[in-house]
C-alpha cells in the first residue's frame, strides 16, 4: 500500500489543480468515468457529487482563500482515493492513467487570462479602480 498513497496525493493534487483551470469539464468526465469503473450505487454518486461541490466552492473563493481551500480538498480527495486503492488495488493502473489524461490536459490547457486594471477613467469619471477582470480562457 505504500508505494499507493504517492499515487493518490498525486492523482488528488492534479484533479484540484483540474478545478481551477479550462480543463475542468473533460478531467470531471474521467474522474466520473474512473469511480463509475470501482464504486458502486450511493459512493459513487456521492463521490462525483463531492468532486462538483469542491468545483463550486473554489470557483468563487476570493484569491486569498484559494490557495489553502485547494490544499484541504486535496488532502481529502487523496485520502478519499487512497481508500479506494485499499479496498481496490487493482484500481491503481486506472488511477495511473487518470493522472496522465489530467497532467496533459493541465499541460495543453490555455492559462486563464487575468487583466489588472488600475484607474480606468472615462473622462473625469473612474471605471474601474483597483479591480481585477477574469476572462476565462482568452490567449
Amino acid at each position: 500500500m505504500s508505494t499507493l498513497l504517492p499515487l493518490a496525493a498525486e492523482a488528488a493534487s492534479g484533479i484540484v489543480s483540474a478545478m481551477t483551470s479550462d480543463a475542468w469539464s473533460q478531467i470531471r468526465e474521467y474522474c466520473a468515468d474512473f469511480l463509475r469503473r470501482h464504486l458502486t450505487g450511493e459512493d459513487q454518486v456521492g463521490a462525483v457529487a463531492e468532486l462538483d461541490a469542491h468545483h463550486r466552492s473554489l470557483s468563487v473563493l476570493p484569491e486569498q482563500a484559494l490557495e489553502a481551500t485547494a490544499d484541504a480538498y486535496a488532502r481529502l480527495t487523496a485520502d478519499r482515493l487512497a481508500a479506494l486503492l485499499e479496498d481496490s488495488p487493482e484500481s491503481a493502473n486506472d488511477l495511473r492513467a487518470l493522472l496522465a489524461k489530467t497532467d496533459q490536459h493541465l499541460a495543453d490547457a490555455p492559462p486563464k487570462a487575468e487583466i489588472k486594471l488600475d484607474n480606468v477613467h472615462a473622462g473625469r469619471d473612474v471605471i474601474v479602480a483597483n479591480g481585477n477582470i477574469d476572462f476565462g480562457g482568452l490567449r
